[in-house]
């Protein structure tokens, strides 16, 4: 008996779609990407989404667009809309996190399209970015700001096991920034009580750390005292 080894079957990451099969639509893949597989996760223009960031659409079944990127595109069908996937069934690429999956289902979602596991991903709350939480829009030249910023995962939650070390800096503006550098993030969390701007204008600031996603605040107005 021979054994197939090419994967997931045409349609079986689908668990529900909606009737009619209004969730499919016929597609045309660009040409040069090889054979894809059913559950092959796909961008709007219908190339491959590598990690699944950008996914908006799943194939239905296995189609080959050859290795040629100028031949002409490949017909297929996608599950566009208004269904139930298994996770499990979709396809990964090698070396994707769950973080990834996570954001992948995300971006499916937005499509309507709901992915369904037998073990949920955990999310890592590894450090991704940083994020103004308080910074004034307006202040007196000399005066304490009270600057805040946040270390933030790449959903958004408080990394509170943080202790990155972030600094604040002046981006745009005709004065000089006192009381800023680099701290320690206590909880994720930095806090700049005696920052200053020393002359009126218009300012914005910046937090950065390694490896980590910059924030820029928004224009903080500054008047004489």
């Amino acid at each position: 008996m021979d054994i197939s080894l090419a994967g997931t079957r045409t349609g079986e990451f689908l668990l529900s779609e909606a009737g009619g099969e209004r969730s499919r639509e016929l597609i045309r893949i660009p040409a040069g990407q090889g054979v894809l597989v059913a559950g092959t996760l796909l961008k709007a223009d219908n190339s491959v989404s590598a990690t699944g960031a950008d996914a908006v659409k799943v194939l239905y079944g296995a189609v080959d667009t050859g290795t040629d990127d100028d031949a002409l595109p490949v017909k297929g069908a996608a599950v566009a809309r208004d269904a139930e996937v298994f996770g499990e069934k979709l396809v990964w690429a090698d070396g994707v996190s769950a973080d990834q999956k996570l954001l992948a289902a995300l971006s499916l979602a937005e499509s309507g399209i709901v992915t369904r596991w037998t073990e949920q991903p955990i999310a890592s709350n590894a450090a991704d970015h940083l994020v103004f939480v308080d910074a004034p829009l307006i202040g007196t030249a000399g005066e304490p700001l009270g600057i805040v910023a946040h270390v933030k995962d790449v959903f958004g939650a408080l990394v509170t096991g943080s202790t990155v070390s972030v600094t604040l800096a002046k981006a745009t503006g005709p004065g000089n920034l006192a009381g800023g550098g680099a701290k320690a993030a206590v909880g994720g969390v930095i806090t700049w009580d005696a920052a200053t701007l020393s002359a009126a204008g218009d300012y914005t600031l910046k937090v950065t750390a390694a490896d980590l996603d910059e924030a820029a605040s928004e224009t903080i107005t500054i008047a004489a005292t």
